[in-house]
């Protein structure tokens, strides 16, 4: 068993006030993703329709871009969600709710795992177990991130497991817009149906 520490870095998201990497503004556009951007019960990161910053482009900002297959995690939320970054993220930085899990081997499935893992009705209840409550606020840290422990397949599971989440995910996708097409199809002929009723009564 190993923990998050052994198989991934884990760093705080964009800080913007007081000495935080992205406290002075500039002209460098980026988009910030922010934990209400986190999808319910875990999923892809939607990248369209993130709120645009502006800061001042170093290195300490730099260092904050996300990249392909990094995992999203609240850090300060009253329940906590998950997401996988996708493959095609730019210019996007996580904001200072949300803690980044960077793969230390970003092309082995690693990624894909850790998402999956702790999306997991088992990886929940171990970050449930590491949440810090206060009067005012629930809050993970990234020191207690990096305790949980993570059972690791061998390298050739992860890459079946990767391939796995890919199918799972474009499939459940498809299922959620065909479920969509048709809730839009009955209504639309409800209404068509009882506007057409009402019509010809009225006209009766």
């Amino acid at each position: 068993m190993n923990q998050v520490a052994d198989v991934a870095d884990v760093y705080q998201g964009l800080g913007r006030a007081g000495r935080g990497a992205g406290a002075r503004a500039g002209e460098w556009a980026l988009r910030l993703v922010e934990s209400s951007n986190l999808p319910e019960g875990g999923g892809w990161l939607n990248l369209d329709g993130l709120r645009e910053i502006e800061v001042d482009r170093n290195v300490r900002t730099e260092r904050h871009l996300l990249r392909p297959h990094d995992v999203l995690v609240t850090a300060r939320a009253d329940s906590t969600k998950v997401a996988l970054v996708p493959p095609g993220v730019s210019r996007t930085v996580a904001g200072v709710t949300l803690l980044v899990v960077r793969p230390k081997r970003p092309d082995s499935g690693l990624g894909h795992w850790l998402w999956w893992f702790l999306s997991s009705a088992h990886g929940r209840a171990q970050l449930a177990r590491r949440l810090t409550v206060s009067s005012t606020i629930t809050s993970l840290s990234a020191n207690s991130l990096r305790e949980v422990e993570v059972p690791m397949p061998s390298a050739r599971e992860l890459h079946l497991a990767a391939e796995l989440v890919e199918a799972s995910e474009a499939a459940y996708g498809a299922a959620v817009k065909a479920a969509q097409l048709r809730r839009e199809v009955l209504r639309d002929s409800l209404i068509h149906e009882i506007g057409y009723k009402a019509l010809q009564e009225t006209r009766g």
